[in-house]
C-alpha cells in the first residue's frame, strides 16, 4: 500500500480503513514484525516518528536463530555480505590475562554459524526492502503517535507530523491523522509511548552504567591482536570489536564523576583511541555517542488489543549482544500468533502466551548480561584484583547455558526424551529434493512443520491431519526425498531419542514423540493449546 491509499486527495487520513495491525516504531524489531505480518498477507500500517532510517549502528551482534529468521524473510544472504563471523568473545583483565571466553565458533542448530558481528544499517536497509516488497504493508515515516483510544473491536491512534533527523530533535508539525487497527503493537523503543499508555510498570534489575561508543571506518587495515572482547581494566573498562566487514567499534566506560558533555567533542574520542594507534589518518570517526546501559523488563506486555515488543518491553546491557536479538525473537513469536488470531484460527487468548513465553527467556538474558557487565564494570583496583584471582582459582562458575522456552504454547504433557526437546529450537540441515540441494527452509519451506525421522510413518487421524492442514503445516518425512545430505537429521533424531518433532513458525519445538503412535497425542495437544473456533480442534 502507498500512503495515498490511506489518505484522501487533501492528505487527510481516510477513516474507513481498518488495518489489521497498526505498528508504532520502525527499527529492526518493527521492521521484522511488519515484514512477517505482510508476508502472511495482513494489512499493516507502520508509523515511525523519524522521517528516515537511522543509518548508524547501535546493535552489533546476531546469532544463528536470528539468521534463520532473516532467512525466512529472504534477506539472510544479503545481510550476510556485510557480516563478520565471530569465533570468540573474550574478557581480559588489564594485564591481558583471559578471565572469561564465550566460544562462538560452532555451527548453530538453526543451520547458520552460531554468531556474527554485523553493521546495523546493513540490516535495516535489507529489512526495509523486505517490508516495502509486501503490498499489504504501508510505511509512514515522520509521524509521531500522540494519543490512543481503546475500543471493543479496535484501537484508534492519533499521530502528528514530525520533522527532523535521528541526530537532531524532532519537531512536531501541524498536520495530524487518525488511524485504526484491530491490534496495536508498540515497537517504539526504550522510551515507548505505547508502553506509557499501556500503563505498565517495569522491573529494574539495578544495573546502570554510562559508556562512550566510537564507531570507525578504517582507511587502512587495523590489527590489534585482540579484536573482539572486553578489557576489564579498572582504570577505564572498555571493549573493541569488528562491526561487520567494514567498520570497527570501541566502547569506553565513563568513570565515576565524569561529565558526559565533554565526550561530545571528537578530540575526546581520538585521545581514548590513541593507545591503540588509531589516528584520523587511519580511520574515519563515523559516530560517537554516550549511552546509559540499563536492565529493565515491562511487567505487562499486553492489554486487550495493545501489545509491546522489543525495547518497548525490555532493555538490557550489551555485554551478551542479545538486546536486538531478543526483540527480533519477540517479533517472530508475536507474528505467528497474530496471524492465527487475525485469520480466526485461534482465539484472542492465544496472545496471552506471548509474554508467558518471552518474558522469562528475556529475563534470563538480562540477568546474564548484567552479570557479564559486572565483570567488566569494576573501577576499584582492589575489587578488580580479587575478581581476577577468583577467576584464576576457578571459583567463578561458567556462564549458564543459553535459555530455551519453559512455558507458554508448548506441549507441557510431554514426558521422557520428548520433554527434553520441547521448547528448544528445531534443527535445520541441508536436504536434497527435486534436484535442488540447500538449507531445509529454502528447499522445503518454513512455518508449522511436523518433521519425521527416517523410517517413521505418519500415524494421524483424519481430524488431526485436517488441523495441520488448516494451520498450513508441512508434514515432512526425512528419507530419500527430501534426502538428508549430511546426515544432520539422522544425528539429531539419534541424539535426542525422538522419532518426530512438531515445530512452530518461530522454529521452537511445540511437541515431540518417541514413537509414531504418540504423534496423534501431540497434534491433539496443539489443537487444545491454540483454542479458537471449534472447526480447528482436531477430531478424535
Amino acid at each position: 500500500m502507498t500512503e495515498t491509499e490511506t489518505t484522501d486527495p487533501t492528505g487527510r487520513p481516510r477513516d474507513d480503513i481498518l488495518h489489521d495491525v497498526v505498528l508504532i516504531g520502525y527499527g529492526p524489531v518493527g521492521q521484522t514484525l511488519a515484514a512477517l505480518l505482510g508476508q502472511a498477507g495482513h494489512k499493516i500500517a507502520v508509523f515511525e516518528r523519524w522521517p528516515r532510517l537511522y543509518g548508524r549502528a547501535r546493535a552489533g551482534h546476531v546469532d544463528h536463530e536470528i539468521m534463520r529468521i532473516f532467512q525466512s524473510l529472504g534477506i539472510a544472504e544479503r545481510v550476510g555480505r556485510d557480516m563478520f563471523r565471530a569465533t570468540k568473545y573474550v574478557f581480559r583483565n588489564a594485564g591481558g590475562e583471559t578471565l572469561l571466553t564465550f566460544d562462538w565458533d560452532a555451527d548453530g542448530i538453526s543451520g547458520w554459524p552460531s554468531d556474527y558481528i554485523m553493521y546495523q544499517p546493513s540490516i535495516e536497509d535489507a529489512l526495509d526492502a523486505a517490508v516495502r516488497a509486501q503490498p499489504t504493508v504501508s510505511v509512514h515515516q515522520g509521524w509521531e503517535a500522540t494519543a490512543l483510544t481503546r475500543h471493543e473491536d479496535h484501537v484508534e491512534v492519533t499521530l502528528r507530523e514530525s520533522t527532523g533527523s535521528r541526530t537532531g530533535k524532532g519537531v512536531l508539525g501541524a498536520r495530524t491523522r487518525t488511524v485504526r487497527g484491530r491490534y496495536l503493537v508498540g515497537a517504539d523503543g526504550a522510551n515507548s509511548f505505547v508502553r506509557t499508555r499501556l500503563g505498565t510498570t517495569q522491573t529494574d534489575f539495578g544495573f546502570r552504567e554510562t559508556w562512550f561508543v566510537c564507531d570507525l571506518e578504517p582507511k587502512v587495515a587495523l590489527d590489534f591482536g585482540f579484536d573482539n572482547g572486553q578489557v576489564c581494566d579498572p582504570a577505564r573498562p572498555h571493549c573493541l570489536f569488528q562491526l561487520g566487514t567494514r567498520h570497527r567499534r570501541f566502547e569506553f566506560a565513563l568513570l565515576p564523576g565524569e561529565d558526559p558533555e565533554r565526550f561530545g567533542d571528537p578530540r575526546t574520542a581520538w585521545k581514548l583511541l590513541a593507545p591503540y594507534g588509531v589516528t584520523p589518518d587511519k580511520a574515519d570517526l563515523v559516530r560517537h555517542a554516550v549511552y546509559t546501559f540499563q536492565a529493565r523488563l515491562a511487567d505487562r506486555w499486553r492489554r486487550d488489543r495493545i501489545l509491546l515488543t522489543g525495547d518497548a518491553a525490555h532493555v538490557m546491557p550489551p555485554f551478551m549482544g542479545q538486546g536486538m536479538c531478543s526483540g527480533i525473537r519477540d517479533a517472530k513469536a508475536l507474528a505467528w500468533r497474530l496471524d492465527l488470531v487475525l485469520r480466526d484460527l485461534a482465539g484472542d487468548a492465544l496472545l496471552d502466551s506471548y509474554q508467558v513465553e518471552r518474558a522469562p527467556h528475556v529475563e534470563t538474558l538480562i540477568q546474564m548480561s548484567v552479570e557479564a557487565g559486572r565483570v567488566s564494570c569494576t573501577f576499584d583496583p582492589e575489587i578488580a584484583a580479587a575478581r581476577d584471582e577468583a577467576f584464576r582459582r576457578g571459583e567463578v562458575p561458567p556462564p549458564p547455558p543459553f535459555p530455551h522456552l519453559l512455558d507458554g504454547l508448548l506441549d507441557t504433557e510431554a514426558g521422557g526424551r520428548a520433554a527434553e526437546v520441547v521448547g528448544r529450537l528445531a534443527p535445520q540441515g541441508r536436504v536434497r529434493t527435486g534436484g535442488r540441494t540447500g538449507r531445509f527452509d529454502d528447499v522445503v519451506g518454513h512455518g508449522w512443520t511436523l518433521l519425521l525421522a527416517p523410517g517413521t510413518g505418519c500415524d494421524l487421524t483424519t481430524g488431526q491431519a485436517a488441523l495441520l492442514d488448516r494451520l498450513g503445516a508441512r508434514v515432512v518425512a526425512i528419507g530419500e526425498d527430501p534426502a538428508d545430505v549430511d546426515g544432520y537429521y539422522a544425528d539429531y533424531f539419534a541424539r535426542t531419542g525422538v522419532s518426530m518433532i512438531l515445530y512452530r513458525p518461530d522454529f521452537y519445538v511445540f511437541g515431540a514423540a518417541e514413537t509414531s503412535g504418540a504423534m496423534g497425542r501431540v497434534v491433539d495437544a496443539l489443537g487444545r493449546a491454540i483454542g479458537g473456533p471449534a472447526r480447528i480442534v482436531a477430531a478424535p
